[in-house]
């Protein structure tokens, strides 16, 4: 049980720093337009994948379509007069900021007293 601890703040860690970037790289791409649909970036979120040996987390895109947004005077504006831009909340994205980040630390601090509790256990046995 102690092990499992270990793990899951470790894991805790990698799912938050993981969630971190996502939101990152979200917010960078939430103001930029594209001439093209197939060109935008997609929104990105951390995911969790458990295999029978592993767990692991990945950054995999979100597959949003794209908003239109109809500007002909926009120099990169398609054929047709549209601009495209990625279909991202702000405000959503830096909820997912904030509340990873709090938890990023709520992990360190329950990695750094598993750590405590294991030194102070070595020393008992002396």
């Amino acid at each position: 049980m102690v092990e499992g601890v270990y793990e899951n703040s470790l894991l805790g860690m990698k799912l938050q720093r993981a969630e971190i970037e996502a939101a990152s790289l979200n917010i960078a791409n939430a103001n930029r337009v594209w001439g093209n649909q197939a060109d935008v970036a997609q929104p990105f979120s951390a995911v969790v994948q458990t295999s029978s040996d592993k767990t692991d987390v990945l950054l995999l895109p979100q597959n949003v379509p794209a908003k239109a947004i109809y500007q002909p005077e926009n120099p990169q504006a398609d054929a047709q007069g549209f601009i495209y831009t990625s279909d991202i909340n702000m405000v959503e994205q830096m909820l997912i900021l904030n509340k990873a980040s709090r938890n990023y630390e709520a992990n360190i601090k329950v990695f750094n007293a598993y750590r405590e509790m294991g030194g102070k256990a070595l020393e008992i046995g002396k």
